[in-house]
């Protein structure tokens, strides 16, 4: 199994949809694969109870490329673009097809430039992140009965998440009823 690394070095804002086309978009062969894959993601839930966090991925680059990443590069491709919030995507590919792995956004960039070490470091974090960054307040005055998943597409609608980049479903669940009179912090 390999993986497909790619940045989408040209966006410009994170709900766009990404353009991973650029050749120079494929970090793939930057990426430390002495004895790991140098990538490492964490997803999901430790335990059943608690809230479920945002899916972590820390992409570590081969020795001695500082330079082309930095954010001070020179190189012809990558001026001026290397900041957080880029998207990110890892495909692995099995058996002659890709499979999604990950998809997120560079959260920061980590340097080391020290002789001899000179390491970079993405970190990323994906949606759930962005979403919880977001002040989201309730329309006291809307009493309209809708579905959990109409209830969802709201607040994803009040956050700005893109319509096209969700999947939920408005058939299933039950409907909510009971409205807060207020809430307190």
């Amino acid at each position: 199994m390999t993986f497909e690394v790619k940045v989408d070095w040209d966006a410009t804002n994170w709900a766009d949809e990404p353009d991973f086309s650029e050749s120079y978009d494929d970090i793939s062969g930057d990426i430390d694969t002495g004895g790991v894959t140098g990538l490492d993601w964490q997803r999901g839930k430790q335990r059943e109870e608690g809230n479920a966090p945002a899916a972590t991925l820390t992409v570590e680059l081969r020795r001695g490329l500082c330079q082309k990443y930095s954010p001070f590069t020179t190189d012809a491709d990558l001026a001026g673009k290397i900041r957080p919030w880029l998207p990110i995507r890892v495909r692995a590919y099995h058996l002659g097809a890709y499979i999604a792995a990950y998809f997120g956004f560079i959260e920061r960039i980590s340097f080391n430039p020290a002789l001899g070490i000179e390491s970079v470091t993405f970190y990323c974090t994906d949606g759930i992140d962005l979403l919880a960054r977001q002040l989201i307040t309730q329309d006291l005055t809307d009493k309209e009965i809708c579905s959990d998943g109409q209830a969802v597409h709201k607040i994803l609608d009040a956050a700005g998440w893109p319509r096209d980049r969700r999947d939920i479903d408005m058939d299933g669940g039950s409907d909510l009823l009971a409205y807060p009179a207020s809430s307190s912090y």
